[in-house]
């Protein structure tokens, strides 16, 4: 883990600005009513739309950022072996340890109130534990491919064209439908590090004004046109079995759609700190020691703990049966504390702290 002293701060800003868009987001899904929740309805709902065509690409785009130092950086086998085993305690012993407490409560739970228990309990374990917390196996696999590819096969631009049209024809199961959307934009992050590390280049630098204007017209017109059958969810990537130019149409305008919202908001944050940093020493104070910012330091931590409070507080309350923006985002403040709060708390503790990604 870096020195928090030593961590960029763009990076940390933009993580807590997508970690607030995630829980609101999964607030509106899960907190506007059972109704509303098991109809799906939120799949139709303009906000939620809006969040979802590029919070989870955000966040890949700076996964892909910061992984570029420690690939860049394994040179000689023993380093790469001790960042991959680092890579897969910080990624998958989170998935692991709270599948398998969450296994328990169930067993626990159908024997107070004598329910047969689940057949097969080592495969059930496995398979769910697969399907758990999906975008930490994304950022693994991810990470896995430009690992593979930067160590051994010196990012031959063939293979990785290979590898993007095979995406189209692997199958979408067990979470590989939104593994493979995600690439793209790990990829992106991760030489876009490159190409600035080049050119003494950093996410500190103003962009030009016309920058923010062209990505932020460019994610507004195709925003306009946005609708749920480009949610990953709903339609998956893969082309086999499906209307292939319809299909193909889907994936492409909606990582299109992605990148342009990721981009404008990396930009625009870009712009605005790099505006509060020439105006005093205060306003960089703030930005630095700012609560977005420890947000975004411990966003996985309160990734993975949101989802519980979402199904095991949020869910529970209902004191809705309609979409309210404004109860939303009370929720999602409620879940955001809780979950900060808990991830520092946990983080502190040896035994614990690998729990929420420490």
């Amino acid at each position: 883990m870096e020195n928090k002293s030593e961590r960029e701060l763009i990076p940390d800003l933009l993580r807590g600005f997508a970690i607030i868009l995630v829980v609101f987001g999964h607030c509106i899904q899960e907190g506007s009513g059972a109704a509303y929740r098991t109809e799906q309805l939120y799949f139709d709902d303009r906000l939620y739309q809006f969040i979802y065509s590029f919070h989870m690409p955000l966040f890949m785009m700076i996964s892909g950022y910061l992984n570029w130092k420690g690939i860049e950086g394994a040179r000689e086998r023993a380093s790469r072996i001790s960042l991959v085993r680092r890579r897969a305690a910080s990624l998958l012993i989170p998935v692991f340890a709270w599948t398998a407490l969450d296994y328990v409560r169930i067993l626990v739970v159908n024997h107070l109130s004598d329910e047969p228990q689940p057949e097969a309990l080592v495969f059930v374990y496995f398979y769910n534990a697969l399907n758990n917390l999906w975008f930490l196996w994304a950022v693994w696999w991810c990470f896995l491919v430009v690992f593979v590819m930067h160590c051994f096969l010196r990012d031959n631009i063939a293979i990785y064209v290979l590898c993007f049209l095979a995406l189209f024809v692997i199958p979408d199961g067990l979470g590989l439908g939104a593994y493979k959307y995600m690439l793209p934009y790990f990829l992106f992050g991760y030489y876009m590090h490159d190409w600035m590390q080049r050119r003494g280049r950093g996410l500190d630098d103003r962009p030009k004004i016309w920058m923010l204007g062209i990505f932020g017209l460019a994610f507004a017109g195709l925003f306009l046109y946005y609708n749920k059958d480009y949610l990953i969810y709903l339609t998956g990537y893969k082309l086999i079995g499906k209307p292939v130019v319809h299909q193909l149409w889907i994936d492409l305008y909606r990582m299109l759609a992605g990148f342009a919202g990721s981009l404008f908001f990396v930009l625009l944050w870009q712009y605005i700190i790099a505006g509060v940093n020439k105006v005093n020493r205060i306003g960089k104070w703030l930005t630095k020691y700012s609560v977005l910012r420890q947000l975004g330091a411990d966003s996985m931590g309160i990734y993975i703990l949101s989802g519980y409070l979402l199904i095991f507080l949020i869910q529970r309350l209902d004191f809705i049966d309609h979409p309210s923006y404004v109860w939303n985002m009370a929720e999602a403040v409620v879940v955001l504390a809780i979950s900060l709060c808990c991830t520092v708390f946990l983080g502190k503790i040896p035994i614990l702290k690998r729990l929420v990604g420490k």
